[in-house]
């Protein structure tokens, strides 16, 4: 039986998802983008003690990094808070991405 490291693949693909919105990032005028009132937010599920936490990204600026560069808020408090990608669950990223308007 032929053993398959399935985390080193997952890590492949959040690096590569990282660094392709690291450069659309950097490419953009003001490094930086606001999702306004009247755009439809971004979800992504933030890891905690108590299972997934679904949260509204407001806000991505460049350089994205592991403990920075995306600015959410949570449903239940209406605080803000700067986390990075390792905080956001697999496949959040990609949504950001998608979320993102060509500039």
């Amino acid at each position: 039986m032929r053993h398959e490291n399935y985390y080193q693949q997952y890590v492949t693909i959040r690096k590569k998802e990282v660094k392709a919105l690291n450069e659309t990032m950097r490419n953009r005028i003001d490094r930086e983008f606001h999702w306004s009132a009247d755009f439809p937010y971004v979800t992504a599920d933030l890891s905690n003690c108590d299972g997934h936490l679904e949260a509204k990204v407001m806000a991505v600026k460049f350089p994205v990094t592991p403990h920075s560069g995306i600015l959410i808020m949570p449903d239940e408090d209406h605080e803000y808070y700067e986390v990075g990608y390792t905080d956001l669950l697999y496949g959040d990223i990609d949504a950001i991405l998608d979320a993102l308007p060509e500039e």
